[in-house]
């Protein structure tokens, strides 16, 4: 009959069975897998009392019929206890309805990590008991052969083979339960994510703690047994291949949903998921990336050769990750001739990018990324901006069709905006920058909401608006305290433009209080340019326009590609012009500056300086708004209204200044018009605070006295000195012009005297000198 309750000669989970049994009942039914001990648990609950167990588990019987048999011997021996061990597709809520009586479930006879402890503690030659329970998951037959020998295990999984195999048949016909053992973990949550993603049923872990295939760990989760494990994958790799990859990667996604991206790329690659671990890679980069880098670098290092060899993105995305460090990014200039043509990475990229983006989706985003990405490495900016609007239009077409993650939605915006800043699209880019914002805000990524809050900034100071970069800077800093890796790059252009909104309100303090927090040389940010400007306006405002120019020459000199950007060409050219101007009180004739770089209204502040307003007029029609840099703010209003009022501000025009000093204005702007011949004393005029007024007055007083006004001749002025030139004398030019000499003599004085020469050599002389 077997030994009584209370003894040691019993099923291991029995005192954990008995723990709510009142000892009334006689009959108890037991429905679990061959493996599990039930027939010894069958034995150990009648114990030493007068008793049978009965053996239906190979089913063929009428059960209500032979249940009705069992209750008549039941009510003829007061005595009698009778334990029957059902087939595993027997009804427990029929018979047990019949009768009271007690069940004995899968999952009661299964021992937990408290029971396989002891019962490896019986086995002098056994192993970790906790490792025996993972293993086993407390099938006793197998934690016996286990306990026993450590090199038991193939016998061990054949045993509880053999047991599942039949156990599934009747409670898991259609496979759905087995598909469990894909999911490398276990709760709620990740249960019913990883079968809501492909099953028109959503199982729950509850279904299948009672089928016995998970259970408690001992720690307070919840584990599959690893040889349970390996039963049901071979169950379900029966179906097919195709089935397997989508139950590998519906598990990796229900990680990535309910523990985190980190938590499905860790379990993905233990387990050898490699299409699975790129799909989620290529929707979730963007989610490692920006928390943690270096472990995106050490996951992709793990991908076996064969399975990165078969794209060279791959190879590319790792040369990116290669220039991460702890603080951030510290991507590398071209050094190189950029050769688009030449240049095979490039014409791939592209070639692939544009096949993808006929359906645009997470692998034609991260592919357009790469791409984009790497015209920029090689210097390839007008390129790169191209593909940038290539792939912010895939990507709008792709938010069209279907869901797609905000964070790679905000890097995409981010990255192709770079791009545009790079190559002049200033207006695309502050657009970019700011869809990016909006798609940060719903990831509620810190550092993408820093970052991009700190770029427009940037990009609003330079194009002279600094209402809007204050108002980012705001945003800029309730976002970065939050941010973890890649700090130091959200702050860098975040730094950059509190430097530049110091100079247009004329802190010459706090200029040199945030310069020191910038590095003392430009280093590999892609923003450098602007660094470097920073650098030489340093220089220019301690008057050593020399020193500033020098800065500039060396850079172009050993940045020569990096250089060649149109942000950083026309950064420079602004710079060396401004040094120009500030030091020579006018502008050259003739400059080297190309004129297709040159900022419209530096070019006009040289005309009023040189006394030319037409001249500067006509440059001011090329500032229109619609251009982005440095196309907003007041000054090009205030360079005009100098411009129509050569002799001085009329009341009419200081009224103007007033009103828009007073709704937009920063003190830059006001300097600068302050320097024009005739509009020294507008400071004035504005009712400045006394630290204001102060701070203008000492800008205006670094600027040397403007040079002599450059002559304005007539039109018979310059025929005549035209003739003069070709050699003629003044008897020749009157008869040549059928004039008197006295008329020709009366000009050839009012000549002299613009030019303020005293003869023909002097007069010729300071007329080349003016560029006459």
């Amino acid at each position: 009959m077997g030994a009584a309750p209370g003894r040691r000669d019993v099923h291991p989970s029995m005192a954990r069975f008995l723990a709510w049994d009142d000892g009334t009942c006689r009959l108890l039914f037991i429905r679990s897998a061959a493996g599990t001990g039930r027939g010894y648990f069958a034995r150990s609950w009648i114990g030493n009392r007068d008793g049978e167990v009965l053996d239906w588990s190979a089913g063929g019987l009428d059960e209500a019929a032979e249940t009705e048999r069992l209750l008549q011997r039941l009510r003829a021996d007061a005595t009698l206890h009778l334990a029957v061990i059902l087939a595993p597709g027997a009804s427990l809520w029929d018979l047990s309805s019949r009768t009271p009586c007690l069940v004995a479930k899968h999952r009661d006879l299964l021992l937990d990590a408290r029971e396989t402890a002891r019962l490896v503690g019986t086995h002098a030659t056994a192993g970790g008991d906790q490792g025996i329970h993972e293993l086993s998951g407390g099938w006793l037959a197998a934690a016996q052969a286990l306990a026993a020998d450590p090199k038991a295990g193939a016998r061990a999984q054949q045993i509880i083979r053999r047991g599942l195999a039949a156990w599934l048949a009747h409670r898991d016909p259609g496979g759905a339960l087995s598909e469990a053992g894909f999911l490398p973990a276990f709760d709620r949550r990740t249960v019913e994510a990883f079968y809501g993603e492909f099953s028109p049923v959503v199982h729950t872990l509850e279904e299948l703690v009672e089928a016995g295939l998970v259970q408690e760990d001992g720690r307070g989760g919840w584990m599959m047994p690893a040889m349970v494990r390996q039963v049901l994958v071979e169950r379900v790799g029966l179906r097919g291949h195709e089935l397997t990859s989508a139950l590998e990667q519906a598990s990796v996604n229900a990680m990535a949903a309910t523990r985190g991206v980190g938590a499905a790329v860790d379990s993905a690659v233990a387990r050898h998921s490699w299409s699975a671990l790129l799909n989620l890679l290529l929707e979730h980069w963007v989610d490692i990336f920006l928390g943690n880098p270096q472990q995106l670098g050490a996951v992709a290092a793990k991908v076996p050769p064969f399975i990165a060899a078969q794209t060279e993105y791959m190879r590319i995305g790792l040369r990116f990750l290669g220039q991460t460090d702890r603080d951030g990014m510290a991507l590398q200039l071209p050094g190189f001739e950029p050769d688009y043509a030449t240049n095979q990475t490039a014409q791939r990229l592209r070639r692939d990018a544009q096949r993808l983006y006929a359906k645009p989706d997470n692998q034609a985003l991260a592919v357009g990324l790469l791409e984009t990405g790497h015209l920029r490495m090689e210097g390839l900016y007008p390129e790169a901006a191209h593909a940038a609007k290539r792939l912010l239009e895939a990507l709008h077409r792709a938010l069209d069709t279907q869901k797609l993650n905000p964070a790679l939605v905000s890097w995409v915006e981010l990255q192709a905006g770079i791009s545009l800043q790079l190559a002049g699209f200033d207006l695309q880019a502050r657009q970019a920058y700011e869809r990016g914002f909006h798609w940060a805000q719903v990831s509620g990524k810190a550092f993408l909401l820093a970052d991009l809050a700190g770029k427009l900034a940037l990009i609003n100071i330079l194009e002279g608006d600094s209402a809007s970069a204050e108002r980012w800077l705001a945003e800029h800093d309730v976002a970065v305290g939050d941010v973890g890796w890649g700090r130091t790059v959200a702050e860098r252009t975040a730094a950059m433009a509190r430097a530049y909104l110091a100079l247009a309100r004329l802190d010459y303090a706090g200029f040199e209080e945030l310069m020191g927090t910038l590095p003392p040389k430009p280093d590999n940010d892609e923003f450098w340019a602007a660094h470097a400007q920073l650098l030489a306006l340093r220089k220019i405002n301690a008057g050593l326009s020399d020193a500033a120019r020098a800065l500039v020459s060396s850079l172009r000199q050993e940045r020569r590609y990096a250089s060649a950007s149109p942000l950083a060409q026309r950064l420079f050219d602004d710079t060396l012009m401004l040094a120009e101007i500030l030091e020579r009180g006018g502008m050259r004739t003739g400059t080297a500056i190309g004129a297709e770089h040159r900022d419209p209204l530096l070019l006009a502040l040289g005309h009023l300086l040189n006394g030319n307003p037409d001249a500067a007029l006509a440059a001011l029609q090329d500032v229109p708004l619609t251009r982005g840099m440095r196309r907003r703010g007041n000054l090009a209003l205030y360079l005009d209204l100098a411009a129509r009022n050569p002799e001085g501000p009329t009341p009419q025009a200081l009224q103007r200044v007033r009103r828009l000093h007073r709704d937009s204005g920063v003190l830059y702007e006001i300097s600068i018009l302050g320097l024009v011949p005739g509009w020294s004393e507008v400071g004035r005029a504005l009712q400045l605070e006394p630290e204001e007024f102060q701070r203008l007055g000492y800008a205006l007083d670094l600027a040397p006295a403007p040079l002599p006004r450059r002559p304005v001749l007539t039109a018979r002025e310059q025929e005549v000195l035209r003739q003069l030139r070709a050699g003629m004398t003044r008897r020749q030019i009157a008869e040549a012009d059928y004039r008197s000499e006295n008329t020709v003599k009366t000009q050839m004085r009012s000549l002299y005297r613009k030019l303020e020469a005293s003869d023909v050599e002097h007069a010729l002389e300071h007329a080349r000198n003016w560029g006459l």
